[in-house]
Formats: C-alpha cells, sequence, structure tokens
C-alpha cells in the first residue's frame, strides 16, 4: 500500500489523503457489482410489493388474505436472514448474494405464473420461496458492502442503501410502465425475473469472494479524513485480515487490554455477542417500522384525517422516499466529516421530530414535511447499524487474537512445563462480520411484522395520530442507543473520533 501523502501529529500517527487511482481495480469493481446488487434487489422487491393489487384481482383475494402473505414473507425473509450467515461461513457472501438473487428471481416469476393461473396454494409456495431470497440477499449484501468499506478504508454503506431505494423507485415505475402497457401479471413478472438474472451475470464476476475480501482488508488505500487506514505501513494487520499469528501482532504488548476493552467481544469465540446485536437492532428498530407505517398509512392519514385530496395523498410517501435517498446519499460523507455516532444522533432526533410534527399536524402540508423529515432522519440509520455490527466484529477479532497466547509458546519462567494448549483458530474479521450481519438483519423484518401490528391496532383514522406519536417515541430509542454506533477501536488505529 502507497499512500499518497502523510501528514503528521504529535501521536505520530499518519493520516492519509485518499489516492483514488490507487484503490486497486478489483475492489473497484466489487464497489459497482454491490451497488448493482443492492439495486437489483430493490427493484425486485419494489415490484413485488407494488403488485399487491393485481395479486387480488387476480385471485379474487382481500386485503386480510394479502396481510397474511406478506406477514408470511417477513417470516421466511427472517429465516433467510439468519440461513445466510451459516451459508457465507461456508461459501462466501459474493455466492449467497448471486445465489439469492437467482431465487429471488425464481419467487418472482411463479408468484407470476402461480397467480396467473389462479392457483392460490402456489401462490402461497412462491411468495415463501421469495421471502427466503429476500432475507438472504438483504443480508449478504450488507456483508459484501461491509467487506467493500473495509478494503476502501471510509465510509460507503449508505451509498449501497441508496442504491437499494433508488431501484426501487425504478421497480414501482416498471410497474406503473406495464400496467400502462396493458401486460399480463405473469408476463411482467417473467420480465422482471429476466432483468434480476441478467443484473447476476453482469456482476456476479465483480463481488469479492473470500479471499479477495480478506486480502484487501489488508490493503486499504484510503481512510477517514484525521485517521490511519486499518492497515497503515509498519503497523500489524487487521486480525482476521490476513497474516500469520506474529504478524497480526499477537504477542504486542497491552494488546490483550485493547481488546478486552472492545465492546462486542464475546468470551474467546471471536464472534459479536448477541447482546450488542440486539443493543444495535433495537436501536435501528423505528426505521423499518416507520417505513412500513409510512408506507402503508401515510396517504390514508393524509387524506382520511386532514382530508387532503387524491392528488396530495401520495406526496407524504413521495417526500419521505426522496428524503430518504437524499439521507444516504449524503450519509457517507457526513459520516466522514462528522462521525458515526453524531450522524446517528442528529439522524434519530431528526426522525423525532419528523414523526411528531406528523401527529400533531393540523394540515397536509406540515405533515409532508414531517414525512420528509422523518425519511431524511432515520434513512441514515439502517446502513449505520450493519456498518457499526462490522466494526463490532473487526473489535471481537481483534480482543481474541490480542489475548490468546500463540499455539505452542511456553512459558518463559517454566521451560520445562508442557507447551500452552492451542486454542481454536478465531474466526476472521470477514467470517464475524457475517455472522453478526446475518443476525442483525433479522431486525428488520421484526420491524416490519411490528409495523403491521401498529398499523392494526391504529387502523382508524382517528387513532393514527396516536399511531405517528407512538413511532416518534420509538425513535427516540435510536438517539438514546447512538453511542453504540462508535467507530472500531483497534490496536492498528489512533484513538478513534464518535
Amino acid at each position: 500500500m502507497t499512500p499518497a501523502s502523510r501528514a503528521g501529529g504529535d501521536d505520530g500517527i499518519a493520516a492519509l489523503v485518499p489516492a483514488p487511482h490507487a484503490v486497486p481495480v478489483p475492489v473497484r469493481r466489487a464497489r459497482r457489482s454491490a451497488t448493482a446488487a443492492y439495486a437489483a434487489q430493490g427493484f425486485g422487491f419494489a415490484v413485488m410489493l407494488t403488485n399487491v393489487p393485481t395479486y387480488e384481482r387476480y385471485l379474487g383475494i382481500g386485503p386480510d388474505v394479502i396481510t397474511l402473505v406478506i406477514l408470511g414473507v417477513c417470516v421466511c425473509a427472517a429465516t433467510g436472514s439468519a440461513l445466510s450467515g451459516w451459508f457465507a461461513a461456508r461459501f462466501g457472501s459474493a455466492r449467497v448474494v448471486t445465489g439469492g438473487l437467482l431465487l429471488a428471481a425464481a419467487g418472482i416469476l411463479a408468484v407470476g405464473l402461480s397467480a396467473g393461473a389462479g392457483l392460490l396454494g402456489a401462490f402461497f409456495v412462491a411468495f415463501a420461496v421469495y421471502g427466503l431470497a429476500l432475507g438472504s440477499v438483504d443480508a449478504s449484501t450488507s456483508m459484501q458492502g461491509i467487506d467493500v468499506q473495509r478494503a476502501y478504508g471510509r465510509s460507503l454503506i449508505a451509498a449501497f442503501f441508496a442504491a437499494n431505494a433508488a431501484g426501487g423507485v425504478v421497480g414501482s415505475l416498471a410497474v406503473s410502465g406495464a400496467a400502462a402497457l396493458g401486460l399480463a401479471l405473469p408476463v411482467s413478472l417473467a420480465l422482471v425475473a429476466g432483468v434480476v438474472v441478467v443484473a447476476v451475470l453482469v456482476l456476479r464476476a465483480g463481488l469479492l469472494s473470500r479471499t479477495a475480501a480478506v486480502a484487501a482488508a489488508g490493503e486499504v488505500v484510503g481512510s477517514r479524513k484525521g485517521r490511519a487506514p486499518a492497515v497503515p505501513d509498519g503497523a500489524a494487520p487487521v486480525p482476521g485480515a490476513g497474516g500469520g499469528a506474529a504478524e497480526r501482532g499477537e504477542g504486542e504488548p497491552g494488546a490483550a487490554a485493547r481488546g478486552s476493552a472492545a465492546r462486542g467481544a464475546r468470551g474467546a469465540t471471536g464472534m459479536v455477542g448477541a447482546g450488542t446485536v440486539l443493543v444495535l437492532g433495537a436501536a435501528m428498530l423505528a426505521f423499518p417500522v416507520a417505513d412500513s407505517a409510512v408506507s402503508s398509512w401515510g396517504a390514508t392519514f393524509l387524506q382520511g384525517v386532514l382530508g387532503a385530496s387524491a392528488v396530495v395523498g401520495p406526496l407524504g410517501f413521495g417526500a419521505y422516499q426522496a428524503m430518504l435517498i437524499c439521507s444516504r446519499l449524503l450519509g457517507d460523507r457526513a459520516v466522514e466529516r462528522w462521525g458515526r455516532v453524531r450522524v446517528v444522533a442528529s439522524g434519530g432526533a431528526v426522525g423525532v421530530l419528523g414523526l411528531g410534527l406528523v401527529a400533531v399536524s393540523p394540515v397536509w402540508p406540515l405533515a409532508v414535511l414531517g414525512f420528509a423529515a422523518t425519511g431524511l432522519g432515520l434513512g441514515v440509520v439502517a446502513p449505520m447499524a450493519f456498518s457499526a455490527a462490522g466494526d463490532r466484529a473487526a473489535e471481537s477479532v481483534a480482543a481474541v487474537a490480542g489475548a490468546r497466547p500463540l499455539a505452542g509458546a511456553v512459558t518463559p519462567t517454566a521451560p520445562t512445563a508442557p507447551a500452552a494448549p492451542t486454542a481454536p483458530a478465531a474466526p476472521t474479521v470477514e467470517e464475524a462480520t457475517d455472522r453478526a450481519v446475518a443476525r442483525l438483519n433479522v431486525f428488520t423484518y421484526v420491524g416490519a411484522v411490528l409495523g403491521g401490528v401498529m398499523t392494526g391496532v391504529f387502523a382508524t383514522t382517528d387513532a393514527l395520530r396516536i399511531g405517528f406519536g407512538v413511532l416518534a417515541v420509538l425513535a427516540l430509542a435510536t438517539v438514546l442507543l447512538a453511542g453504540r454506533f462508535r467507530e472500531a477501536a483497534l490496536p492498528a488505529d489512533p484513538p478513534g473520533r464518535a
């Protein structure tokens, strides 16, 4: 790794100025492929959701059945997310991404064919297959995103999530276009499935394999402003990111103390603890719950509670979605400038104010402004939660590497004593990250289910104000737990900023 320039400091830690031309070509290609994977996932998901009225017409079912289908998809997606950690550990997240997208394409095609044939049972099965694929791809794309971000040495995850949201916008427009052309549902969904398959064929070669992810983590070429890269010249590489035990600095004085102080370490396993995942999940939970509520009940609130016209009704969700994308497009730059904790805390606070404004708005323009503020504030929370999970994984592996003696080492005070028992091999940073991301992603679907339950409880127009007020209170958890989103504190890093 050859930095473009260095700036000295009292602590002797160099601050690198990123050199875009120095980013290895495979890493740049992986960034493009990961972006395409996020977009393809968002595209397919939007198509499946915005076709709900068409499903009802083809199958002669009502909203109650569709609600059960969506609930089933959430359960299957949570299962797929949990399983993705197991598959990624064995085959790498790149294969889970491509395999999951192909399975999603098959599910989309099957939904169209079964609905077109009027086969309700097959329709349920097809949606279950799609749900499994949805969860596995949601989790594995985040695994890839964090791997690429780690290779770049700076925040990229928010932009990846922006690509997902943009793909959703394109998917919604595609459904509108199919309706304008009069395409039958089986035909339109077959075309969508074909687009997803083509996307897989284009992006599959560029995704980071397990080996490439480990190698890239050892050749970071960029850094956050004012921070050294994860593996600066002359410093020990991040444990689990390549190199032998001695090269990882396991015997470095003070490494054990620093490692044991790192949050997220779970005993001596190197995996992120369940408590850490639970806290991050609770902190990000407001986003999927609010997202579900705004998309399902935003128009109803504007029209039924505030007396807006049918033309105005969709503006609430439109404003929310537009600012959500803006939040994610700007999120990485904001993290570089102010740090992840401040960005999440500020975003959560804006989300609280936005939802609160919706709840008390006397007129629809203020409510639309509240929906926009909600998207702007909470849109960045989910990507930063996954980024924080990646940092906790790095700390967990570093803690194990710092605390364990070298295999076969003999204590200097007892030269005749038997060699220290060899501890089980610590996971790599990538393996620990994949497991943490898979578990954290389950909270996305927990939030979607909670959003459905809340909208059921506050389904009458008179109670919708209370519902959005409850969401504002829920978003306070993001503000209160923002400190858990802190950046990694590793032996190779200078004292990090929040």
